[in-house]
């Protein structure tokens, strides 16, 4: 696998279906909990549902700050409860299944790493690169953060809700590059969505390396279409089909960086 063009000085890497994933899965929590107060959805319901409500963060951004991917604290908490009421519309206890739902999110005992995480960031602060977590999520991935082993010592952490936009929102790179003190052009974004992490990275002057993990992990599918993607190098060697934009695994990235 051909080098990155350029030396990066800072890793941005995404959270949930990068480093983290929900165990048990989000779908199965939503129709265990959801079952508590009422609601008949199984799992496979919730999970046919979810990506649309999910899609409408920039909708309810739009009506609240006259423009899409703005948000904070209590914009993240009334999004999620329209997703609880999206997604489990039959639910007789609609506040109280969204208080429980909320609280089961925010613990560390809700989330693992996956296998290939520590070693990457031990790794990548031995190779001298500045490491940050930068994610769609809200103030409760500081408490999963330092609930788990491998994520508690990347204590530079840009989330959506504490700098006030979403990706797809230019000014989220804007805040990571801030925070990583770096220029954009010296950061690599790494992440599981293709369009928040990959695209509106790329349109803010951000390097990305799309990570698939073949949907393992992901809230919802992760966009399909991969035609955009750019290779960061020239070469390709006889057994690595994918593009060099494209990695399957943390451990790809680690056999790519210097």
């Amino acid at each position: 696998m051909t080098g990155p063009p350029q030396r990066f000085r800072c890793i941005a890497l995404d959270a949930v279906g990068t480093l983290i994933f929900a165990d048990p899965l989000v779908s199965a929590v939503y129709s265990q909990i959801g079952a508590q107060y009422g609601s008949d959805q199984s799992a496979e319901q919730v999970k046919s549902q979810f990506a649309e409500a999910m899609h409408r963060a920039d909708e309810l951004s739009v009506a609240r700050f006259g423009e899409p991917g703005r948000t904070n604290e209590e914009h993240e908490r009334d999004f999620w409860q329209q997703v609880v009421r999206d997604v489990l519309p039959d639910l007789r206890e609609p506040q109280a299944c969204f208080a429980e739902l909320f609280e089961h999110f925010a613990r560390p005992e809700s989330w693992q790493c996956f296998d290939d995480v520590g070693r990457t960031l031990t790794e990548l602060e031995r190779r001298g690169y500045r490491v940050l977590i930068a994610s769609n999520f809200d103030a409760r991935l500081n408490r999963v953060c330092d609930g788990l082993p491998e994520l508690r010592e990347v204590r530079c952490r840009v989330i959506s809700s504490l700098v006030g936009y979403r990706k797809t929102h230019p000014g989220f790179y804007a805040a990571v590059a801030q925070f990583a003190e770096c220029d954009p052009s010296e950061l690599l974004m790494v992440g599981d969505d293709f369009v928040n992490d990959v695209e509106s990275a790329r349109a803010a002057g951000v390097t990305a390396v799309h990570l698939r993990r073949d949907g393992v992990g992901s809230l919802f599918p992760a966009a399909q279409s991969l035609s955009d993607v750019r290779r960061l190098g020239s070469g390709r060697t006889e057994k690595d089909s994918r593009p060099l934009g494209e990695i399957a695994s943390l451990t790809d990235l680690l056999e790519w960086l210097p």
